[in-house]
């Protein structure tokens, strides 16, 4: 992004904020913790193709049984092992020189959209049905041998036509319009940053393969596909390996930023805005079990009592797991939810919100009610007044947080329950554009609004402070001019809390103390 693009967003994004606070209250600001801090020490790294900044998309894939976890160049389709064990790195998946599972085309890319944000060639990744077993989603332009349709699938062609940006400066019309704003095609010149990408319809495939010790991939069988439009907004890829071998997977919303996700999140029978649990031993089953979700890309099934992730096979209670996911908002708030397992597979549909309720014509973003917004426009859609903390049929987040004057955060872009490594922290995450630390050392209440939370702040093992995660970009690169790298928390195989820079590929530990001046 250039300098130029970034003010622009600057001014974008901080008229929003502005708007914000003149229409409803939004989140709190959030303070810095008084006692309590985290130490950062480097651990190791993954190649990178590119560090330059925007062009890179990477993540950390930590829902693993045993010492291996993977990370994932999403953008070039290449996937590396970590043993935690002998701190080594390998390349386990590259499809520029390993096979390719029969019927997929995983040659669209940056060039094919515009946004290497939206570019996924491994999208995600986790823990199989057995322990022998991993579960890889490609994106491809294409559906695998043996499937004419997918099994997930977009709403229907025409479904929900949409205006999607303010177009007067461009032809003299107030409004751009699409007759489907799920297959828009070529966005037009008034989308902030994306004008002029070609849009277009993929497949997420799911296949289960076959691991060795060190992380070796092999025998790829596919058992799940679905429809997703390669937009620039919220394609969703959270996904968490249940102790019964199934997954639990969000799609997003399937649409444009500056929306309020339409009436799709909020229509039981439609496949986007949910979260859905795939059976991984029936080809093409999946049931719909949690909705108004927005674009969740990151997800834990955890131990209640011990916070350690749940094992495949462990079968024998679902009382003691709960669910995490963080959810990326819209410009008003940023969420972390959680729910017991056991009401997940109840399948009834619990509501976090997301998309506009049939009944009442409303549409939800944490605490908050939102406008229908703009397709498009960054500053989109706003906050409208807030909405009740008990009210009935809806689920409040565990934490949310939103831009203030103070900091400019831009979207929730991980999180972590640590079972090793905190003492006090119940719940870790990060934000794209500051790469702060936050955390709650609350757990989440019953009928009760989001918990109280804090900013952290950071150290090396000497004591010297670090502004943020950011302050490592310019550690690895030099002076780059802009330091945002993209951080992911993640989980090492032995559930202390790690930090994924994506711009740099390298990772980090984190470990809660006391904070140096007061002791």
């Amino acid at each position: 992004m250039t300098k130029f693009c970034k003010s622009v967003l600057t001014l974008l994004l901080s008229s929003a904020a502005l708007t914000n606070a003149q229409t409803c209250s939004g989140p709190d600001p959030l303070e810095y913790h008084a006692e309590k801090g985290f130490r950062v020490e480097k651990v190791g790294s993954v190649p990178i193709t590119t560090d330059a900044a925007f062009s890179y998309n990477m993540y950390p894939a930590d829902n693993f049984d045993g010492n291996i976890m993977y990370f994932l160049d999403q953008k070039e389709g290449i996937i590396f092992a970590y043993d935690s064990d002998t701190s080594m790195v390998s390349s386990v998946f590259n499809m520029a020189t390993s096979p390719i599972p029969d019927g997929l085309d995983l040659s669209w890319g940056y060039s094919t959209f515009g946004s290497s944000a939206a570019t996924y060639k491994v999208k995600a990744m986790s823990q199989g049905p057995t322990s022998d077993s991993v579960i890889i989603v490609f994106t491809s332009a294409t559906l695998p041998t043996g499937w004419s349709e997918a099994d997930g699938k977009l709403p229907a062609p025409g479904a929900f036509g949409k205006s999607i940006c303010d177009n007067a400066n461009m032809t003299g019309n107030p409004y751009y319009w699409v007759d489907d704003v799920y297959r828009p095609g070529m966005l037009p010149a008034c989308v902030n940053n994306f004008g002029g990408a070609d849009t277009f319809v993929a497949y997420d495939v799911f296949y289960k393969y076959t691991t060795q010790n060190s992380g070796e991939l092999s025998n790829p069988v596919p058992f799940f596909t679905a429809e997703t439009a390669v937009v620039p907004g919220h394609l969703g890829g959270g996904i968490a390996t249940l102790p019964d071998g199934n997954i639990l997977w969000p799609p997003g919303d399937c649409t444009v930023f500056g929306m309020d996700g339409l009436y799709a999140p909020q229509i039981n029978s439609q496949w986007c805005g949910k979260i859905h649990l795939i059976d991984t031993s029936k080809t093409g089953t999946h049931t719909m079990v949690l909705k108004g979700v927005r674009n969740s890309q990151q997800m834990r099934v955890y131990n209640k009592y011990s916070k350690e992730k749940a094992i495949v096979g462990d079968k024998k209670s679902t009382k003691k797991f709960k669910v995490a996911f963080m959810d990326i908002g819209g410009v008003t708030a940023e969420e972390v939810n959680v729910i017991k397992l056991k009401d997940v597979l109840k399948e009834q549909a619990h509501n976090f919100g997301w998309g506009r309720n049939m009944k009442d014509g409303k549409a939800r973003e944490g605490t908050f009610y939102i406008s229908a917004g703009m397709g498009g426009v960054l500053s989109e859609p706003l906050c409208t007044a807030d909405a009740p903390i008990d009210e009935p049929g809806y689920i409040q987040p565990w934490i949310q947080f939103g831009r203030t004057a103070t900091d400019f955060f831009y979207g929730i872009s991980s999180l972590a329950i640590p079972s090793k490594g905190v003492d006090t922290v119940n719940l870790m995450w990060t934000e794209f554009n500051t790469d702060i630390i936050m955390g709650t050392p609350f757990k989440k209440s019953d009928n009760a609004g989001p918990e109280p939370s804090f900013k952290y702040r950071l150290f090396y093992s000497n004591s010297t402070e670090i502004s943020s995660m950011n302050h490592f970009v310019q550690v690895e690169l030099g002076d780059v001019g802009f330091y945002r790298g993209d951080s992911r928390l993640f989980h090492y195989p032995d559930g202390s809390p790690g930090c994924f820079m994506e711009r740099t590929g390298v990772f980090y530990k984190l470990t809660e103390i006391t904070i140096p001046s007061q002791k």
